[in-house]
């Protein structure tokens, strides 16, 4: 296991020092952090500048010193319903960005694959947070739409009408990346956009409403859980984990 001490860098580099060998950070790997300060406002930082890519926990707590082991986030189960959905809104990128990537480059034949099974992850995503968190994890609704959870709901129905829009040209018999790109371009814009103002806006409320009530948390993790791990079967037949 690698080993960084901050206790070699000053306290103004050690956030970026740290950042360029998390960033490096692969599956199965694992780095040991050692601060002589409590780090876990900086690996916070990390955390969510890194996307929540990574997992960390603290192994020894000082003063005088501290141990902390950081791996990805892949590498561990997940904690709770908003971890799930987060790491599933990232399985979901993956997916989509393999079929923009392939798109771009001119090749429908690998592109489709990973596009149908992206239209499918999306779908039982949706399926997730539509039918079975909503409904449970009430938060009051404006008149207005202005709320989060209807921001959440009227920007899932738009994607999903985008990707529904690809799904039928392709089935039509349209192959021409170049003609299929733009349409492409909408919806990655669409899902950076939905799933920032998602973990940022609705995610924190959904966290303090779980934690309030443990019962409702444990009844809607394994039901939110089966749909996400037919995902993951899905994304593994493309080669995406």
């Amino acid at each position: 296991m690698q080993q960084i001490d901050l206790a070699e860098r000053g306290e103004r580099t050690e956030h970026s020092y740290l950042l360029g060998y998390l960033r490096e950070l692969t599956r199965g790997q694992e780095i040991a952090v050692l601060a002589h300060d409590d780090p876990r406002i900086l690996m916070d930082a990390l955390t969510l500048e890194l996307r929540n890519g990574i997992y960390w926990d603290v192994v020894e707590a000082g003063p005088p010193a501290w141990r902390v082991r950081v791996r990805r986030r892949e590498d561990v189960a997940a904690s709770d319903l908003v971890d799930l959905l987060t790491r599933d809104h990232l399985r979901v990128d993956h997916l989509f960005a393999s079929a923009l990537h392939r798109c771009n480059a001119g090749d429908m034949a690998a592109a489709l694959p990973c596009f149908r099974v992206y239209a499918s992850c999306l779908r039982r995503h949706v399926e997730a947070e539509n039918e079975i968190v909503v409904p449970v994890l009430s938060l009051p609704r404006s008149p207005r739409g202005d709320d989060p959870t209807s921001i959440m709901l009227r920007e899932h129905d738009e994607i999903i009408e985008h990707t529904v829009m690809i799904e039928e040209m392709v089935d039509e018999g349209m192959d021409d990346a170049g003609m299929l790109a733009p349409f492409f371009a909408i919806i990655s814009g669409q899902l950076a956009k939905h799933e920032w103002r998602e973990e940022n806006n609705l995610f924190p409320h959904w966290v303090r409403l779980l934690r309030h009530d443990p019962a409702i948390a444990a009844e809607l993790f394994p039901r939110v859980q089966a749909l996400v791990r037919a995902g993951d079967e899905a994304a593994a037949s493309v080669g995406i984990e």
